[in-house]
């Protein structure tokens, strides 16, 4: 069975049971994500993760990974662009001449090789209400069922953006943390890498978030 057969097994599975409560829109509203493109992402040079926390906003029921492959938008998705060509690469040098110009075309071609998953199905706001969101992760279920997910991908790099403390305290409870030469927090075992950074959104310059991971990439992978 292909994984995104899988996929959809599992969604089906965790809508129709756990009943997820109302957006903030007062709509029942799941969005799937994961797996962009099979083939693609099983050809990459490293299997890469991005856990985010929830999606901001819509009406209905939606599918961030077709986003995700019809190129995306610009925020967010530039800079884990950026990050996936750097960590591609991360035994070279990249110029930041060569990564400062993203285009949807640039988005389509390197993010079909990525996973892309929200700790929370349901959306939210611009901003996170971390009550629903801690809400949302307290309930067993909803947990087993990310762990889930997430053994379907067997990546080799997981980046939390801005998750790292929820996966320590929920997805994989007592995990601990070392720290690289310059501070960002990592966890080592079982041949995957675990890096707890920003969001790709953080108010801090793109190149600045770029070298920052790409760094700490080539010091522990």
């Amino acid at each position: 069975m292909f994984i995104r057969e899988l996929e959809e097994k599992l969604f089906d599975e965790w809508q129709e049971k756990e009943k997820l409560e109302y957006n903030i829109e007062n709509k029942k509203i799941f969005v799937r994500d994961g797996l962009v493109d099979e083939e693609s992402y099983f050809k990459a040079p490293v299997k890469i993760l991005y856990l985010l926390k929830e999606v901001n906003g819509g009406d209905k029921d939606w599918d961030l990974r077709e986003f995700i492959r019809g190129g995306g938008q610009a925020y967010t998705w530039n800079n884990i662009t950026r990050w996936t060509k750097g960590i591609f690469r991360y035994s070279e040098e990249l110029n930041w001449s060569s990564l400062e110009e993203i285009n949807e075309d640039s988005r389509k071609e390197t993010l079909k090789h990525i996973i892309a998953i929200n700790l929370k199905k349901i959306p939210g706001g611009h901003t996170t209400d971390y009550k629903k969101l801690e809400d949302f992760l307290k309930k067993e279920s909803n947990v087993n069922y990310l762990k889930q997910q997430i053994s379907l991908y067997n990546p080799d790099i997981i980046v939390c953006c801005g998750t790292g403390w929820w996966y320590s305290n929920y997805i994989e409870k007592g995990m601990k943390w070392e720290k690289t030469k310059r501070g960002i927090l990592y966890n080592k075992e079982n041949n995957k890498l675990i890096v707890s950074y920003s969001h790709p959104e953080a108010r801090v310059s793109s190149n600045l978030l770029y070298y920052g991971l790409i760094d700490a990439i080539k010091e522990i992978f």
